[in-house]
């Protein structure tokens, strides 16, 4: 069995356990092709806080949207309305396009969503990759200031020169090369950065949001790291699955810090 198809199978037991608050699933489309869909969680008993738009991972050549349930459960049982969008993958195309699928979707909740609603943007991974230069990069938003906060889960920020042989065609052309390191894009007037890592990740070592902390921090912008002791790569999105959000660490800090982005853009 692959390790792919393991990682599938695990999602879907996880997503069997989620049992979501009352909420409104819609499905919308942001292009004509057929990964250019996004699943859009809208809770039915409260108003919400911020609302979430989560990027998965998947090293920008796997995942869908609908096998992150179980992360837009425990994000509604926070109190947020949570968005997941799909975007294309390598090698059907390279990043430009990935990243410009990312930037449709936020478009596209930014034009629906409340002009008072904040949006959180959250990713694992690649996803918090694509979501931190969504942050930083200015450029890339017609609405920038929108976006509050940056909720990173075990992301790359910092990986140039490139280690892995394909990444060097993922990210091509050459001369596209540094649009894909967040910390390029450090500012700051940028929304606050919250960025979490596993002590034991294997993956995406946790330098990397040491190196964007530090940058970002270093040009007066606002920047938060967590460190959880003994936590794998996989495991720092596990913990978002209804048998362990109870009691984890990462789920706690993430609710603190999306009520403080909700507390600060109150009335």
């Amino acid at each position: 069995m692959s390790v792919a198809l393991r990682e599938r199978i695990g999602l879907r037991v996880l997503n069997c356990l989620a049992r979501s608050a009352p909420c409104r699933l819609s499905q919308h489309a942001y292009g004509a092709a057929a990964r250019q869909r996004l699943d859009w969680y809208r809770r039915r008993d409260a108003a919400p806080q911020p609302t979430v738009l989560f990027f998965y991972g998947g090293n920008w050549r796997s995942g869908r949207r609908q096998d992150y349930r179980f992360v837009a459960d425990t994000l509604m049982s926070l109190g947020c309305d949570v968005v997941i969008p799909d975007y294309r993958l390598y090698p059907e195309v390279r990043f430009g396009e990935i990243l410009g699928d990312a930037i449709w979707a936020t478009e596209v909740v930014l034009e629906a969503l409340p002009v008072d609603t904040p949006l959180v943007l959250m990713g694992h991974s690649a996803g918090a990759q694509l979501a931190a230069l969504l942050t930083l990069d200015a450029s890339r938003l017609s609405a920038p200031e929108r976006v509050r906060g940056l909720v990173g889960l075990a992301g790359p920020y910092d990986f140039f020169p490139f280690t892995e042989a394909d990444h060097w065609d993922l990210f091509a052309p050459k001369d596209a090369y540094p649009a894909s390191q967040a910390v390029n894009f450090v500012r700051p007037d940028a929304a606050p950065l919250y960025l979490l890592h596993g002590a034991e990740d294997q993956r995406v070592r946790r330098g990397h949001s040491k190196s964007l902390m530090e940058k970002q921090r270093a040009v007066g912008g606002t920047a938060e790291r967590e460190v959880y002791p003994g936590m794998s790569h996989a495991r720092i999105i596990v913990e978002f699955a209804r048998p362990f959000r109870a009691r984890s660490a990462v789920v706690r800090d993430v609710h603190r810090f999306i009520a403080t982005i909700a507390a600060s853009s109150g009335p």
